[in-house]
């Protein structure tokens, strides 16, 4: 009886034991879930900031008209607005501020004094604004006012 007995005290620590290994293994696999998923977050917006880094480099920054023509040229085959106040006039270069059609300015304007509707001073200093679509938080324009 004597070996029954340890046989069975045995068999219920050995069920116990595997128990407790299964239990801890669900433990370490649900944190290191949590921690792959914070990772993945994580890494997703870096990703999404970098991409944004181009248009966000011009958020209350403070540059020179030349940098904002070169600012236009750069960016006009993207899909977004570039809104330049020059103390005259509000002129939409690439697109529209909807984004449904192309705005039509032409950037040989900008640079014509005779212009000064549209003219953008070289020398002249500017500050950028950024604009997001409400419903998807993505960057739609660059808005330019002369200081």
């Amino acid at each position: 009886m004597g070996g029954s007995l340890s046989e069975a005290i045995r068999m219920v620590a050995a069920v116990v034991l595997g128990c407790l290994v299964v239990v801890f293994g669900f433990m370490v696999w649900g944190t290191t879930k949590e921690a792959g998923n914070a990772s993945f977050m994580s890494q997703t917006s870096t990703i999404a900031q970098m991409g944004e880094a181009e248009y966000t480099q011009y958020d209350a920054a403070v540059v020179t008209g030349a940098e904002v023509i070169n600012v236009i040229k750069l960016h006009q085959d993207d899909k977004i607005f570039v809104k330049v106040h020059n103390g005259v006039a509000d002129k939409y270069y690439i697109y529209t501020a909807d984004l449904s059609a192309k705005s039509g300015e032409d950037l040989a304007n900008a640079r014509d004094k005779g212009k000064s509707q549209y003219y953008i001073n070289p020398n002249s200093q500017y500050t950028g604004k950024i604009h997001r679509d409400a419903a998807t938080d993505a960057i739609i324009g660059i808005e330019f006012v002369k200081s």
